[in-house]
C-alpha cells in the first residue's frame, strides 16, 4: 500500500516534521494522572471495549487529540488481564492491523459512533503496521507508535513515515506539498470543520502501564 497524506490545503508547506513537533508540544503527555484515557469506537453493553476499527485518545491538559485507524473492521485489539499475566511485555497491548493515524484537536465520536478530529487535523494513511495476537509490546510496531503517540511522542510513527516516504527519495523534512506533488495518492483535501461533541472516553488508561 502506498502512503497518503490528506490535510488542509493552509498546512501545505508546513513541514511534515514540523507538524509533528508542534502536535507533541500541544498534546503533552498521556502520562497517568495528567494525561489522556481513551478508547474504541464500538460499544458495549457492561465493559468498555477492547476492540474497534479505531482507537482514539484526548489530552487532559489541551483539545489535542489522536485517532489510530485499522482498514479491517474491528482490526485494532487490547489485551488487558487484570490478573495472571505472564508478564509485563504480555500485558497492556495493541495488536491488530495499523493502516492510518489522524492527528488535529478537538475530539468526538466513540461509543458506537466513528471519532472524527474537527481543527488542524492531518491523516497519516498506508501505513501498513500489523503484529498478532501474542505479539506482546515489545517489537510490536503496532503498539509502539499508538502507545507512543498516547505519551505524547511521534517518534515511532515518524520513523514509519521516512520508511514509506524514502521509496518517494523523501522524508518528513519535505513539506505536505511536497509529498503531495512526488505521492500521486497524497494530496491536500477540503477536511471538513466538525461540530464538537464531547468524546466519551473510557476508564481503559494504558498511561498506567509505563
Amino acid at each position: 500500500m502506498s502512503i497518503s497524506v490528506s490535510y488542509k490545503p493552509e498546512l501545505g508547506a508546513s513541514k511534515i516534521s514540523d507538524y509533528l513537533q508542534g502536535w507533541e508540544a500541544g498534546f503533552v503527555t498521556a502520562g497517568h494522572g495528567a494525561g489522556a484515557t481513551g478508547g474504541f469506537n464500538t460499544s458495549s453493553m457492561i465493559l468498555p471495549p477492547t476492540t474497534g476499527d479505531q482507537y482514539a485518545t484526548a489530552s487532559k491538559t489541551s483539545n489535542y487529540a489522536m485517532i489510530a485507524e485499522s482498514d479491517t473492521a474491528d482490526g485494532l485489539n487490547y489485551v488487558f488481564k487484570m490478573f495472571g499475566a505472564v508478564s509485563p511485555n504480555m500485558n497492556h497491548y495493541l495488536w491488530g492491523e495499523l493502516d492510518n493515524v489522524q492527528l488535529g484537536q478537538k475530539l468526538s465520536g466513540g461509543k458506537g459512533v466513528d471519532f472524527t478530529l474537527a481543527e488542524n487535523n492531518v491523516s497519516f494513511n498506508g501505513l501498513n503496521l500489523s503484529a498478532p495476537e501474542g505479539a506482546g509490546r515489545e517489537g510490536n510496531p503496532v503498539h509502539e507508535v499508538v502507545y507512543g503517540l498516547m505519551k505524547g511522542n511521534a517518534d515511532p510513527l515518524e520513523a514509519t513515515l521516512n520508511k514509506l516516504l524514502a521509496e518517494y527519495n523523501l522524508s518528513t523534512a519535505a513539506t505536505f506539498d511536497q509529498v503531495a506533488a512526488a505521492a500521486p495518492v497524497a494530496a491536500p483535501v477540503a477536511m471538513p470543520n466538525l461540530v464538537l461533541a464531547s468524546a466519551d472516553q473510557s476508564w481503559w488508561d494504558w498511561a498506567f502501564a509505563a
